[in-house]
């Protein structure tokens, strides 16, 4: 005899609570990232990234080169107390450098800035 798993209940209400618990950057979202990102890598000034997630939060690391520390972060939260503290900016040292309830606002304050290499 064959075993076989019977599920009883509503399979949709189940897969909706899975999607409530679920965290992470939404499309729209993402897709400004990474439209952001693909400008500063034909600019050459950004060469890597890496998407990391947790309960807490989800974060995109923005690397000048693959084997450096990253030099920012954009972090959004999850669980916030202030709605000013969802999105934040992160340096290569893992100090804030800005903070803000808006991605796009988070984005033009990385626009503005240009990193220049001294010789």
């Amino acid at each position: 005899m064959s075993r076989t798993k019977i599920l009883s209940g509503n399979a949709y209400l189940y897969e909706a609570k899975l999607k409530e618990e679920e965290k992470f950057f939404s499309k729209k979202e993402l897709n400004k990232i990474l439209s952001f990102y693909g400008m500063k890598v034909a600019s050459g000034e950004w060469k890597d990234y890496a998407i990391d997630r947790d309960k807490e939060k989800s974060s995109f690391s923005i690397y000048r080169h693959a084997s450096e520390m990253p030099i920012y972060q954009i972090i959004k939260k999850h669980k916030i107390k202030k709605p000013d503290e969802k999105w934040r900016i992160l340096s290569m040292t893992g100090h804030e450098i800005k903070r803000n309830r808006s991605l796009d606002s988070i984005l033009k304050f990385l626009q503005g800035k240009r990193l220049v290499l001294l010789k």
